[in-house]
C-alpha cells in the first residue's frame, strides 16, 4: 500500500475517533444533568411546602447554587431541564434565542411573592456566561418603572416567554412575567431584557400607549384583584403581545389595583417597522388556548 494512502487512512481514522470521542464526551455531560437534575427536583417542593419562611427561603438559596453551578457546565444550554419546569422553575426561552431565563418564588407568610433567579447566556465560541437574579423589588426606587435597572437590579417574577426583537441593529428580549405580589394584587408585567459589554440590564423605551403617543415606556405592568386571572401572551403568528384590559371592579375603586379586574376587552402591542411596540386595541369575541384574534375590519389584517 503506498504511503500516501496510508497517511489518508491514518487521518481517517483519527477523525472518526475524535467524533466518536466527542460523542461519548456529550452523553456523559448529558447524564451528569440529568443526575443534577435529579438531585434539584429532590429539593425544590421544599420550597412550596417548607414549614417556615426561613427554611423555604434556605432551600431556595440552595436549588439557586446548585442551578446556577450546573447551568457552567458543557452543554447545559441545550439540556431543557423539562421536568425541573413541570416541577417548580419557571423556563423562558426561544428557539433563536441565545439567552434564557430561570426563576422561581417563594411564597412568604405575609403574602409577599419572592423571587429567585439566574439568566444564561451563550456568547461566542459556546462561553456561557451566567448572571444571579435576586428579588429587589422591595428596595427599588420609587421611579423603576420608568427607569432602566441594571443587574443585579430585578424586578421579581416568574418568567415565561421570552422574545429576540432587534431595534437599531441592537439586540433586544422582550419578556413577559407572571408575579403573584402580595396578598393583595398580582401583576404581570412585559419588561426588556439586553446586554452591553457582558452587563445585563432591564428595561428599554420600546412601548406606546397609543400612535398619538409621543413618549415610550420602559415597561409595561398591569397590576389586579389577587382573586382575577388575565391573559398576557405573544402569539409567534400574529408577532403581537395579547392582553386583557383591566379597570376598576367599580368607579370608587379607581387608582385602586387591588380592585381591579378583567373587562372581557382584549389589546395588542404590535411592533412598527421602526421597532417600537404600539397599543392597538382587538375586537374579539372569544379567545382561549390556540384560538387567535379577529381584528376590527377598520385594522389591516395580518395573514
Amino acid at each position: 500500500m503506498p504511503h500516501s494512502i496510508r497517511i489518508l487512512i491514518l487521518i481517517f481514522i483519527c477523525l472518526g475517533s475524535d467524533k466518536i470521542l466527542q460523542a461519548q464526551s456529550k452523553q456523559v455531560a448529558i447524564q451528569t444533568l440529568v443526575f443534577a437534575e435529579d438531585s434539584m427536583l429532590q429539593i425544590s417542593p421544599l420550597i412550596i411546602s417548607g414549614e417556615s419562611d426561613s427554611i423555604k427561603l434556605a432551600i431556595a438559596e440552595t436549588l439557586q447554587k446548585q442551578l446556577f453551578a450546573n447551568l457552567a457546565t458543557r452543554n447545559s444550554f441545550d439540556y431543557s431541564f423539562e421536568r425541573l419546569k413541570k416541577s417548580t422553575v419557571a423556563i423562558a426561552s426561544h428557539p433563536k434565542a441565545n439567552t434564557r431565563i430561570f426563576s422561581f418564588n417563594v411564597i412568604l407568610q405575609n403574602g409577599v411573592f419572592y423571587h429567585f433567579g439566574i439568566v444564561q447566556r451563550l456568547g461566542g465560541n459556546k462561553k456561557i456566561y451566567r448572571f444571579l437574579l435576586r428579588d429587589t423589588a422591595q428596595d427599588l426606587p420609587t421611579d423603576c418603572m420608568d427607569i432602566s435597572l441594571i443587574h443585579p437590579d430585578w424586578i421579581g417574577g416568574l418568567y415565561y416567554q421570552l422574545i429576540p426583537h432587534t431595534l437599531n441593529h441592537k439586540e433586544y428580549f422582550v419578556v413577559l412575567a407572571f408575579d403573584g405580589h402580595n396578598q393583595n394584587s398580582n401583576r404581570s408585567i412585559i419588561d426588556v431584557l439586553y446586554f452591553e459589554n457582558n452587563e445585563m440590564h432591564w428595561g428599554a423605551p420600546l412601548f406606546r400607549e397609543g400612535i398619538e403617543d409621543p413618549s415610550e415606556d420602559m415597561r409595561v405592568v398591569f397590576e389586579y384583584h389577587k382573586s382575577a386571572r388575565i391573559l398576557l401572551r405573544w402569539e409567534e403568528n400574529k408577532k403581537i403581545i395579547v392582553f386583557d384590559e383591566i379597570a376598576p371592579s367599580y368607579p370608587g375603586a379607581k387608582n385602586n389595583p387591588f380592585l381591579y379586574v378583567p373587562t372581557g376587552d382584549y389589546s395588542a402591542y404590535r411592533a412598527s417597522k421602526h421597532g417600537v411596540f404600539t397599543k392597538e386595541i382587538l375586537d374579539i369575541t372569544d379567545f382561549g388556548q390556540g384560538i387567535t384574534p379577529n381584528f376590527n375590519d377598520s385594522k389591516p389584517k395580518i395573514d
